[in-house]
């Protein structure tokens, strides 16, 4: 496998982290290491789905819905790094943590989430599956109150590009400065509390364009959404949550 990463954050980013809530770090990734990314990531997602459709038994892992039309969607399948040895080999890696420890202030960060991101449709049979009917936009949302729940009360979270993340592929959207601040959520009932317009206004989003090989990283308590791939190409992220490590609790 290829040796992932060769970076380190100027103090200018560190302070720019802090007051927009989100950094985009380009060609941090060789191209050896995203394309081993993207095979395991298909790999994966075509094991999980076989066995679903053999079985008639939805796996805990797959997060999943119809379109309205009637067509299955993949969101995501978590967790992944049992499933994928360069994916462990990206979060393991001792330059990211690095990175992550400088933007936490705090040393030896614990990774506590990983999951591989697809937006993509799947062409398997799947009329046993009792499936809620959603669009593909994943709206207005914060993470930092599901981690808090979870007992990670700061998270960043670190997303590979796998692909290109154009505006057309549903790119991630923030909202700049929003971790700083209070912000209301409402409930929902398949998609998690999610933030109104208000909290929230479209004019002041920024959509992270970026190309393979770019990490983003973003406060879990920062306000992000996507929209729906209409790209007619894969949007894979390789998606990891990392939090300081607790005093007295092993990394």
């Amino acid at each position: 496998m290829t040796s992932p990463l060769a970076s380190a954050l100027s103090a200018q980013q560190i302070d720019r982290f802090a007051t927009h809530g989100y950094l985009v770090l380009p060609d941090l990734l060789p191209a050896a290491t995203i394309q081993e990314l993207r095979v395991e990531a298909d790999d994966l997602l075509d094991q999980r789905l076989a066995q679903m459709v053999a079985t008639r038994c939805a796996d805990p892992r797959v997060t999943w819905w119809r379109l309205p039309d009637g067509t299955p969607y993949v969101l995501k399948v978590k967790p992944v790094l049992d499933l994928s040895p360069t994916a462990t080999a990206v979060a393991d890696d001792t330059r990211l943590c690095g990175l992550v420890a400088d933007l936490l202030g705090a040393p030896a960060p614990t990774l506590m989430d990983n999951k591989l991101m697809y937006k993509r449709t799947v062409d398997i049979a799947a009329g046993w599956a009792a499936l809620p009917v959603l669009g593909e936009e994943v709206r207005k949302h914060t993470d930092a109150a599901y981690y808090a729940a979870h007992g990670y009360p700061r998270v960043l979270t670190v997303a590979v590009c796998l692909d290109p993340c154009t505006e057309a592929a549903g790119a991630l959207r923030v909202w700049p400065g929003s971790h700083r601040r209070t912000i209301e959520m409402v409930p929902t009932l398949h998609q998690g509390p999610v933030v109104p317009d208000q909290d929230a206004p479209d004019d002041v989003a920024v959509t992270l364009v970026a190309a393979p090989g770019t990490v983003l990283i973003w406060d879990a308590a920062l306000v992000h959404a996507s929209g729906s791939n209409t790209s007619g190409h894969p949007r894979r992220l390789l998606v990891l949550g990392y939090s300081p490590t607790p005093a007295g609790r092993p990394r």
